[in-house]
């Protein structure tokens, strides 16, 4: 498992897929919710100042902090998701994985380190973001930051993390579809699905959308009513998704 964990971190190191998503994950989302955030501010009433207020939550530091975890909320599900899908359903989609089955590890475990790395590289995106939030909020005169701010950088963290979770069945979509474009459809189809059951109204129950509304996505009251227990059911989905996905790679016949 220690040389699938190595092998599989190179790859995505090389990966274009993944450093597309990190300066997406890192710089671009943070950087461009700083931007929205200072116009809405304003008292501006451009198209762009007028459909960004309503998204704001509080002053300062939390709503400089919480328009950065209602854009991770969407930016997480399509970036990791597509390093996901591609990861996972290149090999597939190129038929290169017989060589990963002539290793000694056994296919389950390969698909495995491959989750785990990413979840590695995920996490690591989430704390770099919050630096970047962090400080651009301070270059924008906000000053140091407080107990609210830290706690606020803390749900974006949180947010990008359970957002990297629901990402874990897509590695079975695109196994079991046998490529990676499959992933990314899946992707597209979770966003619109997410989109209609929030409409709905049953949204806090859906584990692809509870992120998002904690996150702020549907105003401060819809945030205040999302539970622990709602947000906790995107554990089962990413432990689910990763025993799927390392079933797959073990029975299935993936050549």
């Amino acid at each position: 498992m220690r040389a699938a964990l190595a092998v599989e971190a190179l790859k995505l190191s090389r990966s274009p897929a993944a450093r597309v998503a990190t300066a997406v994950l890192v710089l671009v989302i943070p950087l461009v919710s700083s931007a929205m955030v200072a116009v809405a501010s304003g008292d501006s009433q451009a198209p762009m100042a007028v459909k960004v207020r309503p998204m704001l939550i509080g002053t300062g530091w939390t709503a400089h902090l919480t328009m950065l975890a209602q854009m991770q909320s969407i930016a997480v599900l399509l970036a990791v998701g597509i390093v996901v899908s591609w990861v996972v359903g290149r090999e597939l989609a190129d038929r290169t994985v017989g060589a990963l089955l002539a290793l000694p590890t056994r296919p389950g475990a390969i698909v495995l380190a491959k989750l785990v790395v990413i979840g590695g590289w995920a996490v690591g995106c989430g704390g770099a973001a919050v630096l970047v939030g962090l400080a651009s909020g301070w270059a924008a005169g906000l000053g140091a930051p407080g107990g609210q701010a830290l706690a606020a950088a803390g749900k974006v963290l949180a947010v990008m993390v359970l957002g990297t979770l629901l990402c874990a069945p897509l590695a079975w979509l695109s196994t079991v579809l046998r490529g990676y474009l499959a992933g990314v459809t899946g992707v597209i189809v979770i966003l619109i699905v997410t989109n209609v059951v929030t409409a709905s109204g049953a949204g806090a129950w859906f584990p692809y959308a509870a992120p998002s509304l904690w996150a702020g996505m549907g105003g401060a009251e819809a945030a205040a009513a999302v539970t622990p227990w709602q947000l906790s059911l995107t554990v089962p989905v990413g432990v689910l998704g990763a025993w799927a996905a390392a079933r797959a790679w073990q029975r299935g016949d993936l050549v």
